[in-house]
C-alpha cells in the first residue's frame, strides 16, 4: 500500500565494523534505516516496517510520540506491531538503526500514522421520505474522526462525507432498496475504520387516479396508477360496516372478490416497498358492489289495462328497484321501494316487455337487469252471429275488440266433448262438424303471447241434417214395396217419404230407416222421394230419389218335355197380370247362365252331357229389373259311352279295371263281369274299379257303362276280357351246398295247372332256368358266393305269372392255407394265412391254451390276437366264413408263443463322474435273466446279470450313455423288448466366476468351463430370498430383467447333456447399474441458483451426483434427495447439469442425464416513457448490470408480447388516449429464461376526432357539427366554448348569423390529455332577404313607350344570402298591395287570358356579385323559361312590385315554386 504524499525512495548504506586485536569493540554508524512503512492498521495498533541499513547486524529502534508524550521500542526485527495505542489518533514513528555495541544508533527516519477509528454503531434510519432516508449512528470511541456514507442500489454506489452522526440523504428514488455503508475516518482522511451496513427503502410514491372499472354483484375490480420508482407491490384494505380486511397485489389492478352484493365498500390503495414494510401514502375510494339481478319475475294479474308485475328481492344490502316497460320503442320508467308493482294505464292485448332491475343505495349502481315479457287481456269479442251453415259446418263471425292486435280461439262442443281452433280472422269457418248436432261457439280474443286470452262470448247453432244415403227397396211383393235407406250421420232425424204413379203423389213420415209402402199395384212403377227431418221438424235435409217397381205374380207348373245329352225342352205356365218377359236361370256347378224369352215355352241347348242342370224362370216387369218369386226344375242330360277299358293291374283274386270317363257332367259306373256263364254286377263312382273274389289263372269278361247322376239314366256300354294271376310258388330251401352247386326246392301254389321259372342272380349278373317240377340243382357256381333264388309259376298261357317268391344262399368258401405267425408280443401275436379262392369270406381263429378255448372273427386275413399271457404257447385254428355269417370252410393250424415282457422303470440311482449305477423293476409273468447294453459315441458294451441292479464303471464325466435293457427267457433265445434308459455321468465344477459387464437391468457373468464331456449351465440368481435361474450353453450369459441398483447372489454349475444332472455350484455378488434419472426439470430459477429436480430411477436405493458447468469449469454436489437448489450461480448465464444416480456401495453409478438451463438475468433499471404520441410509446430502460441478451416488453391490457435487443422500444399500433401497462424483463440467451419484470403504465396521447364536417343548413341560422369519434372511447369533445360528452358525434350550434363563416374548433380529451384540434371554417346557411325599405325605383323616361316601361332599382341587402334572381312582378290592380307568394306562378299569358290581374314578367338573373344597380325594361318582349315580357296595354296603370330571391326553384312547368325570396312594392 502506497501511502499518499509519501514518496518512495531507495537508499544505498555501507556500514564498516572494524576489531582490533587490542579487545576494543569500536562500531561505526550504521546506515540509516529507509522505506518506513505502515502495513497494518488496527483502532489500538500500528504495523510498522523498513528496509534495513547495508551493513552489519543492527537492531533498532523505533521511538513513537503523540501530543508531546514518546515512547521507545526497541527490535531486532525490521517489522514492529505497534500496539496499546488510542483509536483515530495520529502517531509519530522516529526509526534507526542501533549498531551493535547497543549505542551508535543512524540517522532516524519519521513516519507518521494514525491509527484506525473505531467503527460507528447501531446506524438507523429515522426518517424516510419518497425521495430521501435520515440516517444516524453512534460515533466511535476515540479520536475525532468524520464520517463516510455510501449509498448504493443496482450496483451504482455514491459516497456523502459529513462531520456529524446523522445525514439527510437525499434526491433518492420512491420505493427503492439502498445499502448504507458507513465508517468512520481518521483526521487524515484516509484512515477509515471497519463499516457497518444497513440496508432501507424509500417510502414508494402514492398510488394515483383509483378507479372502479369492473363491478360484479361478488367482486369490485380496482385499478391504479402506479407511482414513479423503484418496483412496489401493493396494499389493499377494504372496509365495510367497521371490519376491515387487507388484500395484497404485484399488480396495478386488482379483482376484489367475495364481496357482499348491493354494499359500499371503501378500499384504501397504498404502495409497498420491495421489503415488504416501507409503505406509501393511502389513495382511498369508495364503491358499491353491484346489487344481485332480481329473480323468477311473475305477472299475477293481468287485466286489459293493467298488469300486476311482482319479483324475488336479491341477497344483499338494501336496494330499490326500477321498472322499465316498453312497447313498440316507446319506454317508460317506474320506480319503486317493493318487489311488486301495479303497472297501469296499459293498451289491452299489447305485449309490453318488462325490464326490472335493482338499484343500490348510491341510486347509481344497478343490477343485471331481469326481462319478462306479458301481455294484457284483450278485449272481448262482440256479435257473435251464424252466417253460413251446412251438414258440416257453421260459418261463425263476431265484431273484434278494441285494442291491439289479436288472434281468436273457438270453443265448440256438443255432448261434453270440446274442441278449439285458432284465428287471425273475425270469421271461422267451422267445419268436420256432425250434421243435425247442437253446437255451443265460445269465441275469445288471444294476445299475442298465445296465452293471454279476452272474456268470452258464447252462441249456439246447430248442423244442417245429412241426406240420406243409400234408399233401397228392400222387400218388393205384387203389392207393396219395403223401402230402406241409410241414416245420415249426425244428430237424431226423423223422415219423410213422397211416392207417386202415374201424377199421383202421396206422402208418409216415419222415425225410422224403413218403410213398407202397401195398397199398391203388381209389376208398377213407384217414384220415392227420402228427406230426414231434424229435431226441431223443421229443418230438413236435402232428398234422395229412388224408382221401383212391384213384383210381378209366379209363372207356374215347368216341365222338361225332351231331354238329349246337349239339350232340355223347357215349358211353363204365365202368371196373371200385367205383361211379363221370362227369365231362365240355369246352372251346374255354380256356373249360372240365363236366358231370355218372351214365350212360355225355351230349348235351352250347348248342355253338358250326364249333367243335372237346375232351370228357374221368373216373370220380368217391365224395368228389366223387377222379377217375379221364381219357379225351378231340376233335370239331367244324357251320359256319353266310357271308352279305353283296359287292365293295369292283376293279381290271383283281382282284376283292376280302368276306362276313359265320357264327356260331360259327373256319372258313377257300372261294371258287369262273368266267368262261365255266371255274371255280376259292380257300381263305383270312380273310372277304375278293383273286382275281387276272383279265382287265380281264370278268365274274366268286363261290360263298363256310364250312370248319370240320378241314378238312372245309362251310357252305352263297353266290353274288355282278362285273365287273373297264378299264386305264388312257397317255402323256398336249400337241402344241399357245395362249393360249386346248390339244391333248390319248393311248394306248387293253389290254383290251376302252372310250370315254375327260377331267376338267380350275383353281383347284378342274372340267370334263368324254367322247369316243370318243385326242385332243381343249380350248378356251376362260385365258391363262398351269395346268391338270389327268385321262383315264380307261369300260368298257362306262359304269359301270366305269380308273385315270385326269393331265397338266398352261399356257395361253402374254400379252406385257408399257409397260416404264419409274423409278429409277437407280450401279450398278442400277430396271425396271417392265404384266402381261399372264391367269393368274399370272413373268418373265424379259435385259439387255446391250457384247454381254454376262445373264438375270434376277422374280414381280414391277418388278425393280431390280444390278451394272451406273456412267454405262453398257443394253437389257433383258421376257418373261412361266408358271407351269411354261417357257412364255413375246413379249418388249419398253427402252433406260436408270446414273448416275454419288458423290464420296466430302468433308473439310475447314483452317478458320479465316473459311474451311472442302474437299476430296473423285472416283468410281471415267468423267470428271466436280464441284458445290458450301452453305449457312447457309437462304441456299444454288454453286460449280463441274474439281478435288476448293475454299477457301470470306468465312465467319462458329464458324458451321456445310453443303457438298453432287456429280459432273456428261459430258452436263452427269445427276448424281451428292450427298454432304454440315457444318463450322464456328473460335470464337473466351473470354476473363476466374473461379471464382466453390468447394466440397468443385466449382469454379464462369465466363468471356466469343467473338464469333461459338452455341458450347459445353470445359473440361480437371487435377491431378497426370492431365487430364478436361467440354463445356457455357454460359459458366458448376460442376466437381464434386473432390478437397477440391486445386490444379486449368482450361483453357477455345469448341467449335463440330460439338462438334469448339475454338477457342484460355485458363487458370485454383483450388483446392477443404477438407472438413470430421468425427466430432470428446472421448478425453480432465480439470478443466482437453480432448483433442479428429477425423477428417481426404478429400481434400488441411490443417491445422486450432480455435475454443474459453465465455460468449461466443472463443480459437482452429492444428495440423497431427487431435489437440488444450486445456488452461487451467476445471473443469464447458461448452465449444464449432469445428474446421475449412485447406487448404494457409493461406487456403481448409472448413465447420466443432462439438462441445460439458464439463470434469471437481472432485473432491468430506470425505465421510462421517454416520447409519446396517439398511437405509439417509446419506452427506455437501463440494462441490467449483468447482461441479458434481450427483452421482453409485454403490453398487459392485450398480452401483446415484443421481444428486443436494445435498451429501448417504441411499441406502435396502441389505440389513441388509452391508459397502458407495460412490463419490460431481461431474457437470457436461450429466448426463454425471463428475470423479474417492472411494470410501468402510461396514456397515449389522445387522438383527434375525425371526419369532422360542419353544415349551414338553409333557413336555420345554426351549424351541423359531426364528426366520427378516435378508435377507442373518450370522454368529452370540446367545441370552442361548448363541451360535448360521450357518446355524442354530433352538435349543433345556435343563435348565429345567416350566411356568415366561423370558424370552429375541436378538440378531443380523454386519458392522454388534449388532442391536437380540429379547425374548420364553417359558413351558415341562406334565408329569404331581410325585411327591405327605401327600394326606389328609378324611371328611365327616354326610354318609357306605350308598350314598356324601363327603370333601374339598387341591389336588395344580401346579409342572408346573396339576392340571385329578382322577379318583376306586375299587376293592372292597382289597389293591390304587396302580392303575395302564389302570383309567382301566373304568366304573361295567364295574364292575357284573364285567368289574372297579376303576372311575372321576367325573372332578372344577376351574373355579378353586389351591382351598383339594376336595369329593368317591362314589355320587351323577352322570354325567361316560362315567362314571358309580353308588351303592356298604354291604356291601363300598372303597379310594378319586386321579389329577391336567395334561392329559386322551378316547377317542371319552368315556373317559380318555392325559394326563399322578400317581396317589395
Amino acid at each position: 500500500m502506497k501511502l499518499q504524499g509519501v514518496n518512495e525512495f531507495n537508499i544505498f548504506v555501507a556500514i564498516f565494523c572494524v576489531l582490533t586485536f587490542q579487545t576494543l569493540f569500536v562500531c561505526s554508524k550504521p546506515g540509516p534505516v529507509t522505506l518506513p512503512t505502515v502495513t497494518n492498521v488496527t483502532t489500538a495498533s500500528i504495523f510498522l516496517c523498513w528496509v534495513a541499513p547495508l551493513g552489519g547486524n543492527v537492531s533498532y529502534g523505533v521511538n513513537l510520540s503523540n501530543s508531546g508524550q514518546t515512547r521507545q521500542l526497541l527490535t531486532d526485527q525490521t517489522c514492529l506491531n505497534v500496539t496499546n495505542l488510542n483509536s483515530s489518533t495520529s502517531y509519530s514513528f522516529t526509526v534507526f538503526a542501533v549498531a551493535g555495541d547497543n549505542i551508535t544508533v543512524s540517522d532516524a527516519v519519521t513516519i507518521t500514522a494514525f491509527t484506525k477509528p473505531g467503527p460507528v454503531t447501531s446506524p438507523t434510519v429515522t426518517n424516510v421520505t419518497t425521495a430521501s432516508i435520515f440516517l444516524c449512528w453512534v460515533a466511535p470511541l476515540g479520536g475525532n474522526v468524520s464520517y463516510g456514507v455510501n449509498l448504493s442500489n443496482s450496483g451504482q454506489t455514491q459516497q456523502l462525507l459529513t462531520n456529524q452522526t446523522c445525514l439527510n440523504v437525499t434526491n433518492l428514488n420512491s420505493a427503492t432498496s439502498y445499502s448504507f455503508t458507513v465508517f468512520a475516518v481518521a483526521g487524515d482522511n484516509i484512515t477509515v475504520s471497519d463499516a457497518v451496513t444497513i440496508t432501507a427503502f424509500t417510502k414508494p410514491g402514492p398510488v394515483t387516479s383509483p378507479t372502479v372499472t369492473n363491478v360484479t354483484t361478488a367482486s369490485i375490480f380496482l385499478c391504479w396508477v402506479a407511482p414513479l420508482g423503484g418496483n412496489v407491490s401493493y396494499g389493499v384494505n377494504l372496509s365495510n360496516s367497521g371490519q376491515t380486511q387487507q388484500l395484497l397485489t404485484n399488480q396495478t389492478c386488482l379483482n376484489v372478490t367475495n364481496l357482499n352484493s348491493a354494499t359500499s365498500y371503501s378500499f384504501t390503495v397504498f404502495a409497498v416497498a420491495g421489503d415488504n414494510i416501507t409503505v406509501s401514502d393511502a389513495v382511498t375510494i369508495t364503491a358499491f358492489t353491484k346489487p344481485g339481478p332480481v329473480t323468477s319475475p311473475t305477472v299475477t294479474n293481468v287485466t286489459t289495462t293493467s298488469i300486476f308485475l311482482c319479483w324475488v328481492a336479491p341477497l344483499g344490502g338494501n336496494v330499490s328497484y326500477g321498472v322499465n316497460f316498453s312497447n313498440s320503442g316507446q319506454t317508460q320508467q317506474l320506480l319503486t321501494n317493493h318487489t311488486c308493482i301495479n303497472v297501469t294505464n296499459l293498451n289491452s292485448a299489447t305485449s309490453y316487455s318488462f325490464i326490472v332491475f335493482v338499484v343500490a343505495g348510491d341510486n347509481t349502481t344497478v343490477s343485471d337487469s331481469t326481462t319478462i315479457t306479458a301481455f294484457t287481456k284483450p278485449g272481448p269479442v262482440t256479435s257473435p252471429t251464424v252466417a253460413n251453415v251446412t251438414t258440416t259446418s257453421i260459418f261463425l263471425c263476431w265484431i273484434a275488440p278494441l285494442g291491439g292486435n289479436v288472434s281468436y280461439g273457438v270453443n265448440f262442443s256438443n255432448s261434453g266433448q270440446t274442441q278449439q281452433l285458432l284465428t287471425n280472422q273475425t270469421c271461422l269457418n267451422v267445419t268436420n262438424l256432425n250434421s243435425a248436432t247442437s253446437y255451443s261457439f265460445t269465441v275469445f280474443a288471444v294476445a299475442g303471447d298465445n296465452t293471454t286470452v279476452s272474456d268470452s262470448a258464447t252462441i249456439t247453432a246447430f248442423t244442417k241434417p245429412g241426406p240420406v244415403t243409400s234408399p233401397t227397396a228392400v222387400n218388393v211383393t205384387t203389392t207393396s214395396i219395403f223401402l230402406c235407406w241409410v241414416t245420415p250421420l249426425g244428430g237424431n232425424v226423423s223422415y219423410g217419404v213422397n211416392f207417386s204413379n202415374s201424377g199421383q203423389t202421396q206422402q208418409l213420415l216415419t222415425n225410422h230407416t224403413c218403410l213398407n209402402v202397401t195398397n199398391l199395384n203388381s209389376a208398377t212403377s213407384y217414384s220415392f222421394t227420402v228427406f230426414a227431418v231434424a229435431g226441431d221438424n223443421t229443418t230438413v235435409s236435402d232428398s234422395a230419389t229412388i224408382t221401383a217397381f212391384t213384383k210381378p205374380g209366379p209363372v207356374t207348373s215347368p216341365t222338361a218335355v225332351n231331354v238329349t245329352t246337349t239339350s232340355v225342352f223347357l215349358c211353363w205356365v204365365a202368371p196373371l197380370g200385367g205383361n211379363v218377359s221370362y227369365g231362365v236361370n240355369f246352372s251346374n256347378s255354380g256356373q249360372t247362365q240365363q236366358l231370355l224369352t218372351n214365350h212360355t215355352c225355351l230349348n235351352v241347348t250347348n248342355l253338358n252331357s250326364a249333367t243335372s242342370y237346375s232351370f228357374t224362370v221368373f216373370a220380368v216387369a217391365g224395368d228389366n229389373t223387377t222379377v217375379s218369386d221364381s219357379t225351378t226344375i231340376t233335370a239331367f242330360t244324357r251320359p256319353g259311352p266310357v271308352t279305353s277299358p283296359a287292365v293295369t293291374n292283376v293279381t290271383t283274386t283281382s282284376i283292376f279295371l280302368c276306362w276313359v270317363a265320357p264327356l260331360g257332367g259327373n256319372v258313377s259306373y257300372g261294371v258287369n263281369f262273368s266267368n262261365s256263364g255266371q255274371a255280376q254286377q259292380l257300381l263305383t263312382n270312380q273310372t277304375c274299379i278293383n273286382v275281387t273274389n276272383l279265382n287265380s289263372a281264370t278268365s274274366y269278361s268286363f261290360t263298363v257303362f256310364a250312370v248319370a247322376g240320378d241314378n238312372i239314366t245309362v251310357s252305352d256300354s263297353t266290353t274288355i276280357t282278362a285273365f287273373t294271376r297264378p299264386g305264388p310258388v312257397t317255402s323256398p330251401n336249400v337241402t344241399n351246398v357245395t362249393t360249386t352247386s346248390i339244391f333248390l326246392c319248393w311248394v306248387t301254389p293253389l290254383g290251376g295247372n302252372v310250370s315254375y321259372g327260377v331267376n338267380f342272380s350275383n353281383s347284378g349278373q342274372a340267370q334263368q332256368l324254367l322247369t316243370n317240377h318243385t326242385c332243381l340243382n343249380v350248378t356251376n357256381l362260385n365258391s363262398a358266393t351269395s346268391y338270389s333264388f327268385t321262383v315264380f309259376a307261369v300260368a298257362g298261357d306262359n304269359t301270366t305269372v305269380s308273385d315270385s317268391t326269393t331265397i338266398t344262399a352261399f356257395t361253402k368258401p374254400g379252406p385257408v392255407t399257409s397260416p404264419t405267425v409274423t409278429n409277437v408280443t407280450t401279450t398278442s401275436i400277430f396271425l396271417c394265412w392265404v384266402a381261399p379262392l372264391g367269393g368274399n369270406v370272413s373268418y373265424g381263429v379259435n385259439f387255446s391254451n391250457s384247454g381254454q378255448t376262445q373264438q375270434l372273427l376277422t374280414n381280414h386275413t391277418c388278425i393280431n390276437v390280444t390278451n394272451l399271457n406273456s412267454t405262453t404257447s398257443y394253437s389257433f385254428t383258421v376257418f373261412a366264413v361266408a358271407g351269411d355269417n354261417t357257412t364255413v370252410s375246413d379249418s388249419t393250424t398253427i402252433t406260436a408263443f408270446t414273448k416275454p415282457g419288458p423290464v420296466t422303470s430302468p433308473t439310475a440311482v447314483n452317478v458320479t463322474t465316473t459311474s451311472i449305477f442302474l437299476c430296473w423293476v423285472a416283468p410281471l409273468v415267468g423267470n428271466v435273466s436280464y441284458g445290458v447294453n450301452f453305449s457312447n459315441s457309437g462304441q456299444a458294451q454288454q453286460l449280463l446279470t441274474n439281478h435288476t441292479c448293475l454299477n457301470v464303471t470306468n465312465l467319462n464325466s458329464a458324458t451321456s450313455y445310453s443303457f438298453t435293457v432287456f429280459a432273456v427267457a428261459g430258452d436263452n433265445t427269445t427276448v424281451s423288448d428292450s427298454t432304454t434308459n440315457t444318463a450322464f455321468t456328473k460335470p464337473g465344477t466351473v470354476t473363476s466366476p466374473t461379471a464382466v459387464n453390468v447394466t440397468t437391468t443385466s449382469i454379464f457373468l462369465c466363468w471356466v468351463a469343467p473338464l469333461g464331456g459338452n455341458v450347459s449351465y445353470g445359473v440361480n440368481f437371487s435377491n431378497s430370498g426370492r431365487t430364478q435361474q436361467i440354463l445356457t450353453n455357454h460359459t458366458c450369459i448376460n442376466v437381464t430383467n434386473l432390478n437397477s441398483a440391486t445386490s444379486y447372489s449368482f450361483t453357477v454349475f455345469a448341467v449335463a447333456g440330460d439338462n438334469t444332472t448339475v454338477s457342484d455350484s460355485a458363487t458370485i455378488t454383483a450388483f446392477t447399474k443404477p438407472g438413470p434419472v430421468t425427466s430432470p426439470t428446472v421448478t425453480n430459477v432465480t439470478t443466482t441458483s437453480i432448483f433442479l429436480c428429477w425423477v428417481a430411477p426404478l429400481g434400488g436405493n441411490v443417491s445422486y451426483g450432480v455435475n454443474f458447468s459453465n465455460s468449461g469449469r466443472t463443480q459437482q454436489l452429492l444428495t440423497n434427495h431427487t431435489c437440488l437448489n444450486v445456488t452461487n450461480l451467476n445471473s443469464a448465464t447458461s448452465y449444464s447439469f449432469t445428474v446421475f444416480a449412485v447406487a448404494g456401495d457409493n461406487i456403481t453409478v448409472s448413465d447420466s442425464t443432462t439438462i441445460t438451463a439458464f439463470t434469471k438475468p437481472d432485473t432491468i433499471r430506470w425505465l421510462n416513457p421517454t416520447d409519446v404520441t396517439t398511437t405509439s410509446i417509446l419506452l427506455s430502460w437501463t440494462a441490467p448490470q449483468k447482461f441479458s441478451d434481450s427483452y421482453k416488453i409485454k403490453i398487459m391490457n392485450n398480452g401483446i408480447v415484443f421481444l428486443t435487443k436494445e435498451t429501448s422500444l417504441n411499441v406502435t399500433e396502441l389505440l389513441p388516449g388509452t391508459s397502458y401497462t407495460f412490463s419490460i424483463a431481461g431474457i437470457a440467451a436461450d429466448n426463454k429464461t425471463e428475470g423479474d419484470p417492472i411494470f410501468i403504465t402510461d396514456c397515449t396521447n389522445t387522438a383527434a376526432v375525425i371526419n369532422a364536417t360542419c353544415v349551414g343548413p338553409n333557413y336555420n341560422a345554426v351549424l351541423n357539427i359531426t364528426w366520427q369519434p378516435p378508435s377507442v372511447p373518450y370522454t368529452r369533445v370540446y367545441i370552442n366554448n361548448y363541451t360535448v360528452y360521450s357518446p355524442a358525434t354530433s352538435y349543433v350550434i345556435g343563435g348565429l348569423n345567416y350566411f356568415t363563416t366561423y370558424t370552429i374548433t375541436l378538440i378531443n380529451t380523454g386519458c392522454g390529455g388534449n388532442s391536437t384540434p380540429v379547425v374548420l371554417n364553417c359558413q351558415t346557411g341562406i334565408t329569404s332577404p331581410p325585411d327591405l325599405s327605401n327600394v326606389v325605383l328609378v324611371l328611365i323616361t327616354p326610354s318609357t313607350t306605350s308598350q314598356t316601361i324601363t327603370f333601374t332599382f339598387k341591389p336588395f341587402s344580401s346579409s342572408n344570402g346573396p339576392v340571385l334572381h329578382y322577379a318583376i312582378i306586375v299587376t293592372s290592380n292597382t289597389a293591390n298591395e304587396i302580392p303575395d307568394k302564389s302570383v309567382l306562378i301566373n304568366t304573361y299569358n295567364d295574364y292575357t287570358n284573364g285567368q289574372t290581374d297579376t303576372y311575372v314578367a321576367t325573372i332578372i338573373d344577376v351574373k355579378s356579385v353586389n351591382p351598383a344597380e339594376l336595369s329593368v325594361v317591362i314589355g320587351d318582349g323577352n322570354v325567361y323559361n316560362a315567362y314571358v315580357n309580353g308588351p303592356l296595354d298604354s291604356t291601363k296603370s300598372y303597379k310594378i312590385a319586386i321579389a329577391g330571391f336567395t334561392e329559386l326553384n322551378l316547377s317542371a312547368g319552368s315556373r317559380a315554386s318555392t325559394g326563399a325570396l322578400k317581396l317589395t312594392l
